[in-house]
């Protein structure tokens, strides 16, 4: 048998092979590195984005709280002038209230009743004056209960006085007047 000596090319592939090798491992590491990369800079471009759209909402929410205040001012003036509008339409409701009050009295008040003082404050009507009878009273009461703007008449005190030459009776009374009825 002849002798050969393979242990040359068997070093020669080693070497090859081990060569072959870290080709094959230093390429995987430039893939690898590549890879990561361009994921990094992917990454990097999502990042800035996102950082761009929250400084656009930061920059609309700004634009909307400064709208909100414009609107909150427009809010507040506006309940301002009706506020304003209210207590005009309550000042002009109340203009005609003496001519009217002055005009239905003497339908309210039978004969035989003498009002001497009539003193209005707000909603109420404090009423006071002499009667020759106490049905008399009564009737007005019931005249005032019928009314559509006068409700809750009360009469707070009737007295018999000495008082010549008839013989009269002091009263006095309290009438609601009504915001919900109808007025002239």
């Amino acid at each position: 048998m002849s002798n050969i000596n393979l242990l040359p090319w068997r070093e020669g592939l080693k070497v090859r092979q081990k060569k072959r090798f870290f080709v094959q491992l230093a390429t995987a590491a430039g893939v690898t590195i590549t890879v990561m990369l361009l994921i990094n800079l992917r990454i990097g471009q999502l990042v800035d984005q996102q950082q761009e759209r929250n400084r656009f909402l930061q920059m609309e929410t700004v634009r909307l709280d400064q709208v909100l205040g414009e609107i909150s001012a427009i809010i507040e003036q506006r309940e301002k002038l009706l506020k304003r509008v209210r207590l005009i339409e309550q000042l002009q409701q109340r203009r005609t209230f003496s001519v009217h009050l002055f005009n239905q009295m003497p339908g309210l008040v039978p004969p035989g009743v003498y009002l001497s003082s009539l003193d209005v404050a707000r909603d109420h009507i404090e009423l006071v004056g002499k009667t020759e009878a106490y049905p008399r009273v009564a009737n007005m009461l019931r005249s005032m209960e019928a009314s559509r703007w006068l409700t809750e008449p009360r009469l707070g005190s009737i007295y018999a006085t000495d008082s010549r030459p008839i013989a009269l009776s002091q009263f006095s009374m309290s009438v609601k007047v009504s915001t919900e009825g109808e007025q002239p």
